[in-house]
């Protein structure tokens, strides 16, 4: 036979709700912390990082500054005829003869000279 089931017999328990009001509350602070943390980190990173590319470029600004000032030494005119002398260089300027001369912002003249040769 089938066995009763007993409907009532339970005691009554107590239950105590648990305010969802609360519940959200809480979840909401624990996001908000968590996002504020990773948000610090986050910007902890990106500072340490512009740093690194600051120096990184101020490095290369000054490598730049001694390099263009090196290079305007070695155009200097009393350098460069040193500089033809030591690899046995002999220069001259051209002949009048030799001498195109291109005027700009006309191509036509170029496109002449180029077909008159």
């Amino acid at each position: 036979m089938k066995k009763r089931q007993r409907t009532g017999s339970r005691k009554a328990q107590v239950k105590i709700p648990f305010p969802m009001v609360l519940a959200n509350f809480l979840v909401f602070i624990a996001v908000f912390g968590l996002s504020y943390v990773w948000l610090c980190s986050r910007c902890d990173t990106l500072g340490q990082e512009i740093k690194r590319m600051e120096t990184v470029q101020r490095d290369t600004h000054r490598r730049m500054i001694n390099e263009q000032d090196r290079w305007s030494n070695l155009l200097a005119p009393a350098n460069l005829d040193r500089a033809l002398k030591r690899h046995d260089l002999t220069m001259r300027l051209p002949d009048e003869q030799k001498i195109v001369r291109v005027r700009t912002g006309t191509t036509a003249s170029v496109v002449a000279l180029a077909s008159s040769k």
